[in-house]
Order: C-alpha cells, then structure tokens, then sequence
C-alpha cells in the first residue's frame, strides 16, 4: 500500500515525464522542418526538372548534386556542433558564449565556402571520371559549378540555424527556411523555363534558385540575431570577433562528425554515379535519382529529431542533469521508430505508385520499386543510428572529449576538460558516466 507521500511523488513523475515528451516534441517539429529544408530545396528542382522535354536533366541531377555534397558535409559537421556548444553554453547560463559560438561557425563557413568555389576548375575532371553520356555529363557540370557557389551560404545559414536551435528558439531557423523555400521556387521556375523574360537556363536555372535562396536565409538569420532583443542577451553584436579557442573547439570536435558524414556520402556517391551510373545506364541511374529524392523524405525529418535531441541533451548536460538527457534520448528513439518504420511500409507497398509520381517509363518504374524494397527494409535501422549519434554529439565537450567515429561508435579522449566542469562533483561524475554507458549499450545493441 502506497502512502500519500509515496503518490505524490509518483505525480510529480509522471507529471516531469509529460513535460519532458512535450518538450521533445516542441523542439522536434520546427527542427525537423529546418533539417529537411535544403533537402526540400534539391527535391523541389527535381520535381521542376521533371518537366523539361530531356530524361537527361533527371539523371544528371543528383550525380551533381552527390559531388557537392560530398565537400559541403565536412563544412556541415564542423558547423552542426554550434548547436551542441550554444545549447551547454545556455544550459551554463553563459549567455555571451552562445552568440559566439554562431559567429565562429560562419566564418568557418566562410573557409569551406571559398574553398570550394576555388575547387571548380576540377569538376570537369571529375564528371568526366563519372563515365556517363555525353549529355547528361553537360548538365552534370552546368549544375555543379553552380551548386559549389551554394556552399558558403549554406554552411552559414546552417550555422545561424544551430544556434537559434541550441538556445530552443527552432521557430525563428524555421520560418527562415519556409521562407528560403518560398524563394527557391520562385526563383527556379523563372530561371529554369526562362518566364518574365529571362532566358531559360534549365538545370543550371534550379542551382542559382538554390543559391539565392539559402543566400536568402543566411541574411534573414544574421538580421535576427543582431536585433537590440537579442542583443540584449546574448551580446551578439559584441561577440562577432574571431575566436580561436572556441574556433578551434568546433574544428576539434566537429570535424571528426564531418569526416563520418563524408564516408557515407562518398559511398553513396560512388554506388550511384560510378557503379550505377557507368555500369548500368540512364535508365537505372533515373531509378535511383527517384528513390532518393523519397530517401530524403524519410531519414531528413528523423535527422531533425535527431539535432532537437542534440539541443536537448546538451542543456541537461549543461545544468547538470544526465539523467533527464536519457530520458529524452529514450523519447526521441521511439518517435524516430514509428515514423521511420511507417515511412518503410508505406515504401515497401506503395513503391510502384511512388516512383511513378516521377517518371512513367516502365523500365525506369520496375528498376525503381525494386530499390525501394531495399530503401524500407534499413528504415528502422537509421532511425536507431541517427537518434543516438545525435544524443553522444550532445555531450560532445561536455564532460569528457567525444568524437563520432566512422563506424558511429565513440573514440573516448581520455583527457578531462578541467577548465570546463572545475568544481563539478564526484556526484556529477558517476551520473555523466552512467549516462555515457547507457547510451554505449543502446549503440551497441543496434550494431
């Protein structure tokens, strides 16, 4: 029998727990939208480019796009950890640090940015390796010297977005790429059927829409966070200096994550523009293009989660309280289970219904729903490798130096960051510890 004292207790439980799903949720959703927003921007060309008179444009389309992302994940791994640092910074009450973190995260996306615009004369080279016709090797390379001017915008709008989703106002990055969004369109329709009186550029018209697009959204989030509002708090007018330490800090522990992401992107890039595309053809090489514009659909919202719950978990490591960061990692894992794993059904008996919002042709349709088999059955799988991957990038500088390794397992510097957590408690320690084990076992049981 339980006292009155033992049910009170027991409220205040689940009434916490309550809290904290909604919380998860309240994070998730506009994340969720802001993660898939550049996706959305190369799915919405690709429906566009679906209505030029050429098959050719479909097929060059994601090769180009593969070779640019290639590059811009490394920017994109650095960058994401602004997120990480901002939202242990708020979690520490050390309202300047936040700010800071923003301003060293777009001048690394400055870096990357005119790196890669100094990389274009290497393209031809590069498609030209690829080994696919003639025509779609021309549209390959009219898109991807565009597509490499997108880069230092991108990262920056990426790294504005991280930190207004690491001090929890996902609202702000999300209406900015709603907007961004809006203008990619606008401006990809002009340019790609040549209307209002321009002249009609095709493919390449889609990569400027792009370009302006995320320039867009870069300007949008740097005018909100220089407002007197978030001055106030944040000092971001003060804090614009470059800072090495705290540079140094994103190049440390970010530029691992952005060497994991190119690994999977490269492998991606180099099944499908080398293998498929040289060895099987135009027709497969449509097939696949279609499936991965679905594949964008299903893994971007889930990787949205997956940076909500990096925010999450870094302001309870931040306060102190590991034990609340498992629990909202738990929350985040069943969310991205049943949307993954609804997403994978939907995949496996509607494959030939949804190739075919694409592209007609029956070969290219029989190719494509043989592929979307693959594509539903590692759904759940993902899901699982993005939730908690994105937990552990949450505690990344927390408490110990962490790193996402290659193989989405953490190499553990053994190192303390004394200058970090001086004073902490052994107390904190074993709980950081026990939050750190929980989600090795978890990994190691998805492996």
């Amino acid at each position: 029998m339980t006292t009155p004292s033992e049910e009170s207790i027991d409220l205040d439980r689940r009434t916490a727990r309550r809290g904290e799903l909604r919380n998860v949720i309240a994070m998730a959703v506009p994340v969720v939208i802001t993660t898939s927003s550049r996706a959305l921007m190369d799915v919405a060309d690709y429906v566009m480019i679906t209505n030029l008179d050429s098959t050719d444009a479909q097929a060059a389309m994601l090769p180009a796009q593969m070779i640019m992302w290639c590059y811009i994940v490394l920017g994109l791994g650095i960058v994401s950890l602004v997120n990480t640092f901002a939202s242990q910074s708020m979690g520490r009450k050390k309202w300047h640090d936040c700010s800071a973190f923003a301003w060293q995260g777009i001048y690394v996306s400055a870096i990357v940015g005119v790196i890669g615009v100094a990389a274009r004369p290497l393209l031809p080279a590069i498609i030209a390796w690829l080994g696919h016709d003639e025509s779609v090797r021309t549209l390959e390379l009219a898109y991807a010297n565009v597509a490499l001017l997108t880069v230092g915008p991108t990262l920056s709008a990426a790294a504005l977005g991280w930190f207004f989703i690491g001090i929890h106002r996902p609202w702000v990055t999300m209406w900015s790429v709603i907007e961004a969004n809006v203008v990619n369109v606008v401006v990809s329709l002009v340019l790609i059927f040549g209307l209002l009186g321009f002249e009609p550029l095709g493919i390449a018209g889609a990569a400027w829409g792009t370009f302006v697009g995320v320039v867009y959204r870069t300007l949008r989030l740097l005018l909100t966070m220089t407002t007197p509002a978030m001055n106030r708090q944040y000092g971001s007018r003060q804090t614009w200096r470059p800072n090495w330490p705290k540079m140094k800090d994103l190049f440390r522990t970010g530029l691992p994550c952005g060497l994991h992401w190119i690994s999977e992107v490269l492998a991606w890039t180099l099944f499908v523009s080398v293998l498929i595309g040289h060895k099987f053809g135009t027709a497969h090489l449509v097939a696949t293009n279609t499936v991965w514009q679905f594949l964008r659909l299903s893994f971007m919202p889930s990787a949205g989660v997956g940076n909500a719950l990096t925010a999450l978990v870094g302001k309870s490591i931040g306060a102190g309280d590991p034990e609340r960061a498992i629990r909202e990692t738990r929350i985040a894992a069943v969310i991205t289970l049943i949307y993954m794993g609804g997403i994978g059904l939907i995949y496996a008996v509607f494959r030939r219904e949804l190739i075919m919002l694409f592209n007609n042709d029956p070969e290219v349709v029989d190719i494509g729903a043989s592929i979307m088999i693959c594509a539903a059955v590692f759904q759940l799988f993902d899901a699982l490798g993005i939730t908690y991957v994105s937990a552990l990038r949450g505690d990344i500088g927390g408490h110990r130096r962490r790193r996402v390794g290659l193989d989405d397992r953490r190499i553990i510097d053994q190192r303390d960051i004394g200058n970090t957590h001086r004073g902490h408690r052994r107390k904190d320690d074993r709980r950081n510890h026990r939050f750190l084990l929980h989600l090795e076992f978890l990994q190691l049981a998805k492996d």
